[in-house]
């Protein structure tokens, strides 16, 4: 949401011939410094391994091209990205890429056909936002990530930068303006949840909103101009751009040091985010704002460029540091690999199991929900976290598997959620259910505590529909990836390092559906119990990997070590 409200007032307030330049000179060298540093923290504090992933992300950074690289390099199981502490950069990657394509555009339409440039502008705004609409039913990755579709935002300023919309003449009027753009840009930071579409027309509001504050204090002084002209507002407004270059880098890699537990450790490192970017700002962005304007176009280009070289040839060095320093037996270095692992073979991601890449129309129905005469059908209902019993349930022989899942949203009664999510699971229950009476539906999810009045309904549904319902419940559970957790335990040699990383809910969600399943007729199977006999959770597989490859999904090894055990404690109905 701020970046859809950065992006529809950046053109707005760039156009001044003065402002762009120092705004670019600040920015670069502020980029520069911040990615240099996150370089620098990352060999000290992360693996080598995660370093050189690190090295990649600020190399894309540098190369304004992060949204791209991270749209095509990350997926829904890449539990590498929360080591990502370059992630926010693909919004300043969309807004260069703008500015590398539209002022020619301008320039060009202004000088061969003026009298079509409002209506250009005018037009590109709308044609984007249906696009970026358009992509964010289909994929939304793409309509979050790539410039095409986050145009629209930024068309928002240059309406106003090209003066398109007449200025207010009326006081009552500016300040009732100003006041719709401040309850917007609020009502989007309170309203807009994980689970809401975004950005299309939901970050309209946030756009509108800052194009209201621009606009109604671009003639007089406003009450909410005056609002945003006390000290502390104008404080975060000075450092604001080096407020978000450093925020994400201090806070990932703050975490690998030490995750706070309660808001006073977070706002712990919110000071430490507001003491750098104040640094920042007065000691990096505002002396080269500050540098003499007669500087030559040439020789601003070829600082630029030499600065690019510079943080690419620091981002190569990096690893090799890392490494150096680490020194890292190979035992170490390879369990600290498998936090790469790809799950979207084992997964049947873009057919049988549905990501934020994904909708609806994308599910293979002939593919996932094949109908055997000869073998009971078991039905594989949920989330990622029953997509994960997939390569264990599909080497049970004799019985035949269809599987329904997505990302996005829970398999209960009236779900709530993504689209692609929640289509699948009314299909699948109003539909397809009724039509095909299964042996044994197993339901699994990633489950929540307020799950199981939803879940209870659920269950009470789709029994109406298969000889047995199995609901398998809440996995072990860790704060971060369990290769990364194992690596670090390896390395110390200090078990108990596991120990202070396990989610403690997940055993007590467990107990309650325990008690509470078996009540409805379902059978209940503990996975916490199957991955944690008697307390001692595994953690590796027979062939020496890590049973989980990121916070709690198993692997395929896993997944097949899993369902062994669950079917010695709880044989699987075959009739």
């Amino acid at each position: 949401m701020s970046a859809s409200t950065y992006f529809s007032s950046s053109p707005a307030i760039s156009l001044p011939r003065s402002f762009l330049p120092m705004r670019r000179r600040g920015g670069l060298a502020s980029g520069i410094f911040t990615n240099d540093a996150s370089g620098g923290a990352s060999a000290i504090i992360l693996l080598p391994d995660e370093t050189l992933q690190q090295a990649k992300n600020t190399a894309a950074s540098a190369l304004f091209a992060s949204n791209i690289y991270f749209y095509t390099q990350f997926d829904y199981f890449d539990a590498s990205s929360e080591f990502n502490a370059l992630l926010h950069t693909w919004s300043l990657s969309v807004e260069e890429q703008f500015y590398i394509f539209f002022p020619p555009l301008l320039a060009f339409v202004h000088r061969r056909f003026p009298a079509a440039l409002k209506p250009l502008v005018g037009f590109i705004l709308v044609i984007t936002l249906i696009l970026s609409q358009w992509r964010l039913a289909t994929d939304p990755s793409a309509a979050f990530y790539l410039v095409q579709y986050r145009t629209w935002e930024l068309m928002i300023g240059s309406v106003l930068a090209l003066g398109m919309i007449p200025e207010s003449r009326g006081g009552v009027v500016a300040d009732v303006v100003g006041a719709i753009g401040l309850g917007c840009i609020g009502a989007s930071a309170l309203l807009l949840t994980k689970i809401s579409s975004f950005p299309g027309i939901n970050a309209a509001p946030a756009c509108i909103g800052a194009a209201c504050l621009i606009w109604s204090g671009s003639a007089r002084r406003t009450l909410a101009g005056r609002l945003l002209s006390i000290p502390p507002a104008r404080f975060f407004g000075k450092i604001s751009y080096s407020l978000y270059l450093w925020h994400w880098p201090i806070w990932v890699l703050g975490n690998q040091v030490y995750e706070p537990r309660n808001s006073a450790g977070r706002l712990v490192y919110i000071a430490i985010a507001i003491i750098a970017a104040t640094l920042s700002w007065r000691f990096v962005e505002q002396p080269f704002r500050k540098r003499d304007e007669a500087v030559s176009s040439k020789r601003v280009v070829a600082i630029g460029v030499g600065s690019m070289l510079f943080v690419l040839a620091f981002a190569a060095a990096t690893p090799f540091v890392a490494r150096a320093y680490w020194q890292v037996p190979a035992r170490v270095e390879r369990v600290a690999k498998f936090i790469n692992y790809r799950a979207d073979d084992n997964f049947r991601v873009g057919s049988c199991f549905l990501t934020t890449r994904d909708t609806f129309a994308s599910y293979a129905r002939d593919t996932c929900l094949p109908i055997s005469s000869t073998k009971p059908n078991y039905l594989l209902l949920g989330d990622s976290h029953a997509a994960h019993f997939l390569p264990g349930m599909m080497a049970q022989r004799d019985l035949n598997l269809l599987q329904a899942t997505a990302s996005g949203c829970r398999p209960v009664a009236d779900p709530t959620g993504e689209r692609r999510c929640t289509a699948l699971m009314h299909f699948i229950t109003d539909e397809f259910l009724p039509r095909h009476r299964m042996d044994t539906v197993i339901i699994s999810a990633r489950w929540a505590n307020d799950d199981w009045p939803a879940l209870r309904r659920q269950i009470e549904h789709v029994r109406r529909y298969a000889n047995h319902v199995i609901i398998f419940g809440p996995i072990a559970e860790y704060d971060r990836a369990l290769p990364r957790v194992l690596a670090t335990a390896l390395y110390r040699n200090d078990p108990s390092v596991l120990a202070d990383h396990r989610v403690a809910d997940r055993r007590a969600l467990d107990a309650e559906f325990k008690r509470k399943v078996p009540t409805t007729g379902a059978i209940y199977v503990s996975v916490y119990d199957a991955i944690c006999p008697d307390g001692r959770c595994t953690l590796w597989t027979a062939d020496g990997n890590p049973v989980q490859s990121d916070y709690g999904h198993l692997s395929a090894e896993g997944s097949k070590l899993m369902i062994d055990r669950i079917r010695r404690n709880h044989p699987f109905p075959l009739k």
